[in-house]
């Protein structure tokens, strides 16, 4: 049964303003708490936000005395405002925005701070990247019922925007607009009619404050998480914190960068052997790795410290090469060729001929590459890949999950051409993937770049995430061109403006090397975007240095600094080593990835 709500408690939620008694604040007070235990949020002093508003923010920051009132929507936004803000009943805050101080949203506005793709026109808009510029507002700035505010916009200090208006373009402060769209009625300016001098005086004044804003949205990125702040302040304190670009600050001259990169890489090397022996132990005399101390134990735990180890040239600490060895030899079932998981089985459901199990999946890509570099090789042919026709390979292929689940789609195939790989390098078979690349080449999408479609819910997520995993086996590691790398950069750098997945507190280490890597992929073959990836690049290591923790490596998801083990800084150091390489820089790390993320092709095929 629905509870209604008694005419006091609606008065507040619709009328903030007419102030709230204790025991509210105390009630207001637990509703901040269990928004900002759900979502990124901060609240200033003396805020309000109504439980009867609906706000589903990437992130949010309210500044002093600003309040979302009841009816409210603000939703997939990163909202940041000044002090004594109001988001009035009914109004709907989509995208990236920033306001200054005062800002005043009357009931029905609508702002929205991205837009629709919409340059291919044989591909339905709503399959067509998202993009987002955000909507900058200053201060003293009351926004009209009924208004609607595009992405883009910036709407200069002490300006009205007249009800119903649409605003497609820049307002310059101190202005009155109206209309659709919305055009300058009059400047606010005592004595001052709307000249041609005046809208390029406060054109220029508008100039200087987007670059006033541009240092508010830094900040407010910097403070959105106080977990953050603690953690940067102890990183600082161990001696990693100098001369590592801050977020918002000015990109670092390449010798700049360079000298922070061979710093890193001196550190890293320096604190191996003790961060390689705490994830290791011995139970009953058995060795053994555990991603993080007191989880589960996995076949991965092992790989990854040996390609941690042999990215500077060594073995885990303790252990021979013999020892490692054996004991990811052990793992491979001799009549499949694939590699269940011994702790976490398939079911009796699975599938093994066609690459059902996960996790088998996984581990031909983990061991077969960690044995490689010991200088071993898998004991057994991968039968499984060896006796998959074409026919059924295509049946296969047809049946993956491609509308909603492409990541899906680039594992199975990534696993695929692994086993043909491992096959043809270590077991002389002559079943090359010619047929597979067939299908690749026909079924690659134009527009996009990708295999694959985007979903309402995840947007690119899936089909970039499953592009990095079936070029990894097939484009990367035969050596082979793509088909249209110019359409992939561009999708791919649209998806990671989408901040669900790449705020920096949301950050994990999958959905940032499934970007890098494909960026780093395409331009091998294309110089398109060049320019803006490499400066994108050179931000992101900024971003992503100064979140190890010495001795114990990188959380996956970096803002988690507590949660480190050996797959995340496996992960974080070689997206670290890509990032450097789209900068020209990589040399200046002493290490490389090897094993499963290893830059150079693993086998060259002979026309």
């Amino acid at each position: 049964m629905t509870e209604t709500l008694s005419t006091p408690a609606q008065a507040l939620d619709y009328m903030p303003w007419i102030g709230l008694s204790e025991q509210e604040w105390l009630q207001q007070d637990r509703h901040q708490q269990q928004l900002a235990a759900e979502y990124p949020c901060t609240f200033g002093e003396a805020c309000f936000v109504s439980p009867q508003a609906i706000v589903l923010p990437d992130q949010l920051a309210l500044g002093d005395r600003s309040y979302i009132a009841g009816g409210a929507i603000v939703r997939s936004t990163r909202l940041v405002t000044g002090s004594d803000c109001s988001i009035n009943s009914y109004s709907i805050l989509s995208g990236d925005i920033t306001m200054g101080n005062g800002v005043r949203i009357a009931s029905h506005a609508s702002l929205y701070g991205f837009n629709h793709g919409y340059a291919v026109t044989d591909v339905p808009v709503f399959r067509q990247p998202l993009t987002v510029k955000g909507i900058v507002i200053g201060d003293d700035v009351w926004i009209g019922a009924n208004a609607v505010i595009l992405d883009g916009v910036r709407i200069g200090s002490h300006s009205i925007v007249a009800a119903g208006a649409i605003v497609t373009r820049d307002v310059p402060a101190y202005s009155i607009v109206g209309g659709n769209p919305a055009k300058l009625i009059r400047s606010r300016l005592a004595g001052k009619t709307v000249t041609e001098d005046h809208k390029e005086d406060a054109a220029m004044e508008m100039k200087e404050q987007a670059g006033e804003y541009a240092e508010h949205v830094a900040d407010a990125q910097r403070l959105s998480s106080a977990e953050y702040e603690a953690d940067t302040a102890k990183l600082e304190g161990a001696g990693m914190g100098s001369g590592v670009l801050p977020l918002g600050g000015a990109e670092p001259a390449p010798s700049r960068l360079y000298e922070q990169l061979t710093n890193f890489g001196m550190q890293v090397q320096e604190q191996l052997t003790p961060l390689l022996a705490f994830y290791s132990e011995t139970i009953e005399g058995e060795k053994l790795f555990r991603d993080r101390p007191g989880a589960g134990r996995t076949v991965r735990a092992y790989c990854d410290a040996v390609e941690i180890a042999a990215m500077f040239g060594n073995l885990p600490p303790d252990w021979t090469k013999e020892e490692l060895i054996a004991t990811l030899e052990q793992f491979q079932d001799s009549r499949t060729g694939l590699l269940p998981d011994p702790w976490s089985p398939p079911g009796p459901e699975d599938q093994p001929e066609l690459l059902a199990d996960h996790l088998s999946r996984y581990h031909l890509l983990a061991v077969g590459y960690a044995l490689e570099v010991l200088g071993s090789a898998l004991p057994y042919p991968v039968a499984v890949a060896e006796n998959m026709d074409t026919a059924t390979l295509y049946q296969q292929l047809d049946s993956l999950p491609w509308a909603d689940n492409a990541w899906g789609g680039g594992d199975w195939i990534d696993c695929y051409a692994t086993g043909l790989y491992h096959n043809l390098k270590s077991f002389g078979s002559g079943k090359r993937p010619d047929d597979l690349f067939g299908w690749l080449a026909t079924h690659c999408r134009r527009d996009s770049g990708l295999w694959g479609l985007p979903t309402a819910e995840e947007g690119w997520l899936q089909p970039v995430n499953g592009f990095y995993r079936l070029t990894r086996a097939t484009y990367t590691g035969f050596g082979l061109p793509l088909p249209y790398p110019e359409r992939s950069i561009d999708t791919v750098l649209a998806h990671s403006r989408d901040r669900r997945f790449f705020r920096l507190d949301a950050r994990n280490a999958c959905n940032v090397l499934d970007v890098v890597h494909p960026l780093w992929l395409c331009l091998k073959q294309s110089d398109y975007r060049q320019t803006e990836i490499r400066a994108w690049a050179e931000k992101l290591l900024g971003e992503v240095l100064p979140f190890w923790v010495p001795g114990r490596g990188f959380a996956f998801q970096l803002s988690r600094q507590q949660e480190t083990g050996l797959q995340g800084t496996e992960m974080w150091l070689s997206i670290i080593c890509l990032l450097a390489d789209l900068c020209g820089l990589s040399s200046a790390l002493g290490y490389s990835p090897k094993g499963v993320h290893r830059l150079e092709p693993a086998f060259s095929l002979s026309v």
